[in-house]
């Protein structure tokens, strides 16, 4: 079993039941671990919660940030037209009520959204809302004329703007946005994020630092304010005391997160009192965690893990192997033994919690024997060797790397010896935006929303390197057509319909599968409440406080 690690902060992850067989007992991991890991901080004056999360934060700037773990903190600094209410737990599909615009009006034949804005908002630095500042983001996301364009918005966000016909200002707070077709998650899509967000920023702070400089002074109208960063340590926000909307008025002083990869290292900070909530226990933790009288906070999630196969690696052209691949898979004990049974096996490329969904779908079936018989008529009876490229994760991923040991063996069993090389997931990806690289066939991250704008992101051509994320050169006209029909969807009826020949032809040519979808789970120390989950990567932190 060979493992490179690439840009790693940290150590391998190791979960506490890991650390206690060492001989190690779980009083001298608290009283010497933290020793180890420095000498925990006394919880700071005032409601501060100390939120660690599994990696550290992208860009700030709404226009070019990546990754989940960013996004949580993005959208409680930054807001647009409307917003998901993620406030009533995990199980309720969350509904798009008004944020930035106060109500809206769609055309009759769905290509035209007029928005009403809401009037006595200002961003952080107290420049006015309105549909002057509507234009400057949009022209800052979409217009390559600009003089503030963001040169990263298009390739990351053509899951937003791909069917953006034009917009303008109608007076001083009322904004449209037309439309080349109808697309019947443009609202939800607006109030999503991960691989950009269209989200409006300061038109004021743009001009004053710059593209180059405004991430570090990401500047919005949310219920937070940015207060620093310190990149590899912390990143602060702190409650908006101005905020427009009252109900939503944060109930802590501040929110300190801290990107901390290594589980058993959050692990530790929790229980020794150094963090108030942690995202993604080890599943072998819980059961001591709770006898140390840590909430755990579990709930769906949307999430999915999702295989790239590389069409241009020579082994990965041939679609008999990329079949072979799928089928050598045991999702079942994968699912039930790597996620302690907090995880249910995954086929395809449609995620619980997302139109389309169909549970007892399958693109493949566990058949190692029958992959054997593939890779001999694909020419390779003795099997081959690759490469796996894998992230540590970051939103609701726990021992990624213990993932990739699992596929890793299941491929070997059936004769595709595949090395593992880890890398943080920031620079995981970058490199995703520019392709597989030469000698890997393989890669994996997470995935999967509540739209299904993941998919415009991940199999469509435009999201073809040095786009993001079709990182594996699945070149197929169709899927772009069969997409847009899919926006286009009249009902989720049609939309469901459409998503199923989308998925359908890529389990044709395998050029995607998935092995498990994971519920999102979080401790959190007693004094800490109000903290709601939602179905989705992302949360609300308003209502979050400490007792």
């Amino acid at each position: 079993m060979t493992t490179k690690h690439r840009n790693e902060r940290t150590r391998p992850h190791r979960s506490w039941k890991g650390l206690l067989r060492a001989g190690v007992t779980a009083a001298a991991l608290v009283a010497g671990g933290l020793a180890a890991f420095g000498t925990p901080q006394a919880f700071a004056a005032g409601n501060t919660i100390t939120f660690a999360v599994e990696s550290d934060f992208s860009r700030l700037d709404p226009h070019a940030s990546r990754t989940w773990n960013t996004f949580k903190v993005v959208r409680h600094l930054f807001e647009t037209f409307v917003e998901e209410d993620l406030t009533k737990g995990p199980d309720i599909a969350p509904k798009i009520v008004p944020a930035l615009a106060e109500s809206w009006d769609v055309s009759p034949d769905g290509k035209s959204y007029t928005f009403h804005l809401r009037k006595g908002v200002q961003f952080h630095d107290g420049t006015p809302w309105n549909a002057q500042a509507a234009k400057f983001n949009l022209d800052r996301m979409t217009d390559k004329n600009f003089k503030y364009f963001q040169p990263v918005s298009p390739g990351l966000m053509g899951w937003m703007w791909q069917d953006l016909a034009g917009y303008e200002v109608v007076d001083d707070y009322t904004f449209k946005i037309n439309l080349k077709q109808p697309n019947a998650e443009f609202l939800r899509r607006m109030a999503a994020g991960g691989s950009g967000a269209p989200r409006m920023i300061s038109p004021t702070a743009v001009e004053t630092y710059g593209n180059d400089k405004i991430e570090q002074h990401p500047i919005g109208t949310g219920p937070f304010k940015f207060v620093e960063r310190v990149v590899g340590e912390k990143l602060v926000i702190a409650r908006n005391d101005n905020y427009w909307d009252p109900a939503r008025k944060p109930k802590a002083d501040q929110i300190i997160f801290r990107g901390i990869p290594e589980v058993a290292t959050r692990e530790l900070a929790l229980v020794g009192g150094e963090v108030d909530v942690i995202g993604t226990p080890s599943p072998d933790s819980l059961d001591f965690l709770k006898q140390q009288g840590i909430q755990i906070i579990s709930g769906q999630s949307p999430m999915i893990y999702v295989l790239w196969l590389n069409h241009k690696d020579e082994h990965f052209k041939d679609v008999r192997v990329r079949k072979a691949a799928c089928m050598a898979i045991n999702r079942d004990d994968m699912a039930k033994y790597q996620r302690k049974g907090l995880a249910r096996p995954a086929y395809g490329v449609l995620n619980p919690g997302g139109p389309g969904f169909d549970p007892g779908y399958k693109d493949c079936n566990y058949d190692p024997e029958g992959a054997k018989k593939l890779l001999a008529e694909a020419g390779y009876p003795n099997g081959f060797t690759t490469r796996m490229d894998w992230t540590f994760g970051a939103g609701a991923d726990v021992n990624t790397k213990g993932d990739a040991e699992w596929l890793q063996r299941d491929f070997e069993k059936v004769g595709i010896k595949a090395s593992i090389e880890m890398f943080d997931n920031n620079t995981f990806w970058e490199m995703m935006s520019k392709g597989m690289r030469e000698g890997t066939g393989l890669t994996s991250a997470s995935w999967g929303e509540s739209t299904f704008a993941w998919l415009d992101q991940m199999v469509a051509t435009t999201a073809l390197p040095p786009n993001c994320c079709n990182s594996g050169y699945y070149n197929n006209p169709k899927i772009d057509t069969l997409l847009s029909e899919a926006r286009g969807s009249a009902s989720a009826e049609a939309m469901d319909k459409k998503l199923h020949e989308v998925r359908d032809a890529i389990a044709t040519d395998m050029a995607f599968t998935s092995y498990y979808t994971a519920d999102s789970v979080y401790a959190a120390r007693p004094e800490v409440k109000g903290f709601v989950l939602a179905p989705q990567h992302w949360f609300d932190l308003t209502g979050i406080t400490k007792q």
